[in-house]
């Protein structure tokens, strides 16, 4: 006799309750959280920078009576910015959202795909910007045990290398070298996704805890792991992307890469204040908050009748203020 099958008693829809959709938290991105944002007027201005080899110079002198004590002076320079604006957008007709399923928000999915986008690539800029060598007044690069390197110096052993690294050694040697060369103890370190994972793992760091929290890398995050190196803050980057045009197969990477970084950075910028970095954001610009980022829903009637475009905009400009006040280690975990 026959019998109706699982396919005739069922038209197949869209569920309305789920979409799969790849979205990174805000916290996966470093951008906005290491140096103080300075909101500016104007795309591109100058700010004064006042000599650090005056500053610290020891020019007092025993006076005589009725002598003249004796003079000092101080040196100003200037330095400029200019911020860059950065778009993308995605156009969206009518045919289109009138035939989209409840589960397909497509204005909403639009918009969060634009600002991802637009958010690995303000990532991108501070990681090309800031953690690369050739930027800050010392740069380590990790080899491993066997090639000659050692800890505490310019060529730290591997982090990853449980036996023969000393995270700490080297940590403290970047610490000193900043605080001898500027006056100033660097307070934040930030971390590629890798070289976190190393130093939750490390013997070292859980021994160094291990009387206080339980003694495994689970237990481990960045507050303690900046309790245990003396220093404020810890951040780590966890944003990837996909270096892959539209088409092929996706290539996935960290952002980051396996880098460190550890530098002094003020709790918000300010006149005569020593900072490593700032980013200047372009708040005047058409409206942009001081972030210098903005949204737009903007009509495109002649690509056809109610078409809308989703537009996203970012305009910054990031900018090494003092590169003696930061220390670079890279491919520090193999």
């Amino acid at each position: 006799m026959a019998q109706p099958t699982v396919a005739d008693v069922h038209v197949s829809s869209a569920l309305t309750q789920i979409a799969v959709a790849y979205y990174q938290s805000d916290d996966a991105y470093v951008a906005d959280k290491i140096f103080p944002m300075v909101s500016v007027q104007h795309q591109t201005d100058q700010y004064f920078i006042w000599s650090k080899a005056d500053f610290f110079r020891d020019e007092a002198q025993q006076r005589a009576d009725a002598a003249e004590s004796a003079g000092t002076g101080v040196n100003l320079s200037k330095a400029s910015y200019s911020a860059k604006v950065w778009a993308l957008h995605q156009d969206i007709g009518t045919q289109v959202r009138a035939n989209a399923d409840p589960s397909v928000d497509i204005d909403v999915a639009s918009t969060r795909q634009l600002m991802q986008k637009l958010k690995i690539r303000r990532d991108r800029i501070f990681m090309s910007t800031y953690m690369v060598a050739g930027v800050w007044g010392s740069d380590a690069v990790g080899t491993s045990a066997g090639a000659g390197g050692q800890p505490g110096g310019l060529v730290p052993v591997l982090w990853d290398d449980d036996a023969n690294s000393d995270p700490f050694t080297d940590i403290a040697f970047a610490q000193t070298t900043v605080l001898q060369n500027t006056g100033m103890m660097p307070n934040v370190l930030l971390l590629a996704w890798p070289v976190y994972q190393a130093l939750k793992k490390h013997p070292l760091v859980i021994d160094r805890i291990k009387y206080t929290n339980p003694a495994f890398a689970g237990s481990i995050n960045e507050a303690l792991l900046a309790q245990a190196f003396d220093i404020d803050r810890v951040v780590v980057s966890k944003a990837v992307y996909n270096s892959a045009a539209e088409g092929i197969a996706a290539s996935m990477a960290f952002v980051a890469g396996k880098n460190a970084w550890l530098g002094y950075v003020p709790p918000s910028a300010g006149l005569m204040v020593p900072a490593s970095g700032y980013t200047f954001g372009w708040s005047s610009f058409t409206g942009l908050n001081g972030l210098g980022i903005r949204t737009a829903q903007i009509p495109m009637n002649w690509l056809g009748l109610g078409t809308l475009r989703n537009e996203c905009e970012m305009a910054f400009d990031m900018k090494v203020v003092g590169s003696d006040l930061g220390f670079f280690w890279s491919a520090i975990v193999s």
